[in-house]
């Protein structure tokens, strides 16, 4: 379809914004100048982070308070430092004591070194990203490069001494999504496309709210059961879009659907 486009006009697209499906990006950078993602990086470092911390908890007995300190506060684990409350404990019902979030976090953190290594690289990748710091992302994540380099030697060299089996430091090396997911970002194809999500030229660009929208839609199509009449669906669709009012005290409308 684009390539009913000249050149010339394609050429006026600054950026295109996917996220990082080998085919999309292929495609992209034959017919378009420019390739930057935002949001499917965060996505990704996020949900990298999430499938290390369910990794964590399934290994302690339930129930128990430990448990729970991964299980029902597992969205602080994704906020800032600067976010984190540190002066209003509450009681929290899962763990019968009251805390404040700073205080979670850091008491769960306590119970994996692992874990904690991994909350803190991740915070300070997003934190570059968010604040469109290129250099320090790209420090960190060359850094990386480096040492998943090293680690590929160190895995070469076993091999061709002791064969295919490797020990227990290596095969939770290559089972950590986290790693999985920087290795992903950092391979040469990717690497340069990652670095210009934090360019502050680039910045107000982002997928998300298409996500966003997209997400709505097939939350409101389970909701509903499914929507044979596409028309009713457009509707439901535009109504639940535009649901909320810019004006502060106005009233919710309800969807039946």
């Amino acid at each position: 379809m684009f390539n009913g486009f000249s050149l010339a006009q394609r050429a006026r697209v600054k950026t295109v914004t996917t996220d990082l499906n080998t085919y999309y990006s292929s495609v992209a950078e034959r017919l378009f100048p420019n390739i930057i993602n935002r949001f499917h990086i965060i996505k990704m470092i996020n949900q990298a982070f999430n499938h290390e911390r369910i990794k964590k908890m399934k290994l302690i007995a339930k129930p128990s308070v430990e448990h729970n300190l991964f299980k029902c506060h597992w969205r602080l684990f994704l906020l800032d430092s600067t976010q984190l409350d540190n002066e209003h404990p509450r009681y929290r019902r899962q763990l019968k004591y009251l805390m404040a979030d700073a205080q979670i976090v850091s008491e769960a953190l306590e119970l994996s070194e692992e874990l904690l290594l991994s909350h803190n690289i991740i915070h300070k990748l997003l934190r570059a990203i968010i604040c469109n710091d290129i250099l320090t992302l790209a420090c960190c994540l060359r850094a990386f490069k480096q040492s998943f380099k090293q680690v590929s030697v160190q895995k070469a060299r076993w091999t061709k001494k002791h064969g295919g089996t490797y020990p227990k430091n290596i095969k939770n090396i290559d089972n950590n999504r986290l790693i999985q997911t920087l290795n992903t970002l950092t391979t040469d194809k990717n690497l340069a496309h990652v670095l210009n999500a934090t360019n502050p030229k680039f910045a107000k660009y982002s997928n998300g709210p298409i996500e966003g929208i997209n997400r709505k839609i097939k939350l409101l199509r389970r909701l509903s059961f499914g929507m044979p009449n596409f028309t009713n669906m457009k509707k439901l669709i535009i109504l639940w879009l535009d649901f909320k009012s810019k004006k502060k005290n106005s009233k919710k409308i309800a969807l039946i659907s």
